[in-house]
């Protein structure tokens, strides 16, 4: 089927490029990586990594590809899967060089479409006075931001009234306008960044589900769809404001906390790991954890371990080993260590104490 796709066409008179081709999942996303096409063809049924797979990987590495599935009649149900990955069509075999050509003709003009789409955004957004465009990226940076000042200080329930007079201060006509909506989401997504980013949280993190800006901006959404958009990006913002400020910062500390109790024996647990959870650089999660609770992440950590071990030494006959390693040690002589130099008492001592 490969061999026929690949010399059934010719692909220097269609206006195609055929990059590169691939007997499984796994060589082929490891070619696409190395060529990023804009299409992939993939059978279902491959060895290795299969083509359901490989579109689902394929999708996350790159986004803005285009994905066209060949299935067998038995194979039919399966291939439906890929629908929800955002498969752009798929083919039941046989499948014949004039098939497969218009499917690709018809994803052509779609890639073309949104192409087109995304220069008019990036002339838009190039025009805004103090913004550095480098492509359509996520989170672009901007020097001097719309509504930034007020966002400061908003309440959750500012949120509509901040909304509605941000879009009061243009031609409330230009919002039916797909361009000039992509332009306010992505001035909207670029405020809530900043002031994210001012309190050393990490926007990509608080604001992951719009990490996807060429997902977001291809939806053509009406007036009413971007405006809940818009309130629903600001109110995260504020959201994370609040919890890491003022009195606020017990909330987030809490959610720290209740992380490392249901966490405490995953060996790869770190302040790293917890301040990700909680959407804070690990410098300041640090700084604010140990003010908050006055003990250290460490040494909290520790705590939560050493009294799940006790409980474990006295009501149970395991092996000290056993029982570092249930609660996150790997090594037994350390955890004997650490547990003497927080009780006084070897785990040994403490069990029959």
């Amino acid at each position: 089927m490969r061999a026929g796709i690949r010399d059934s066409i010719k692909w220097d008179e269609s206006g195609f490029s055929l990059e590169g081709e691939a007997p499984d999942g796994e060589m082929a996303l490891s070619l696409m990586q190395d060529i990023m096409p804009d299409i992939l063809i993939t059978d279902v049924k491959m060895p290795f990594m299969d083509g359901i797979e490989l579109s689902r990987r394929a999708k996350k590495a790159m986004p803005w590809i285009k994905i066209i599935i060949l299935s067998g009649h038995d194979e039919f149900e399966y291939a439906k899967q890929a629908i929800a990955i955002g498969v752009e069509d798929y083919l039941l075999k046989p499948v014949t060089s004039a098939m497969l050509m218009e499917t690709l003709n018809k994803v052509a003009v779609r890639i073309e479409e949104e192409k087109e789409k995304f220069k008019n955004v990036e002339k838009l957004i190039a025009g805004m006075q103090d913004i550095r465009v480098s492509g359509l990226i996520p989170f672009l940076e901007n020097n001097k931001l719309p509504m930034i000042d007020m966002l400061r200080y908003a309440s959750r329930a500012d949120i509509p009234g901040l909304v509605e007079e941000y879009l009061n201060s243009f031609d409330r006509k230009s919002i039916t306008s797909l361009v000039f909506k992509n332009y306010i989401i992505v001035d909207i997504l670029m405020t809530a960044s900043k002031i994210i980013e001012e309190l050393k949280g990490n926007a990509r993190y608080v604001l992951s589900e719009y990490s996807d800006v060429s997902s977001v901006l291809n939806d053509d959404h009406g007036a009413e769809h971007t405006k809940n958009l818009l309130k629903s990006i600001l109110e995260k913002a504020v959201e994370f404001r609040d919890a890491v400020t003022g009195s606020k910062y017990n909330e987030i500390i809490a959610r720290a906390q209740e992380y490392i109790k249901k966490n405490y024996f995953e060996k790869d647990i770190s302040l790293h790991s917890v301040a990700k959870e909680v959407n804070i650089s690990p410098n300041h999660f640090s700084m604010i954890f140990s003010q908050e609770t006055g003990e250290t992440f460490i040494n909290y950590i520790t705590r939560v371990r050493l009294e799940h071990a006790k409980v474990l030494l006295k009501t149970t006959k395991k092996r000290t080993a056993d029982i570092g390693y249930e609660v996150g040690y790997n090594d037994t002589h350390y955890f004997s260590y650490v547990f003497k130099k927080n009780t006084g008492m070897t785990p040994k001592e403490f069990r029959n104490k």
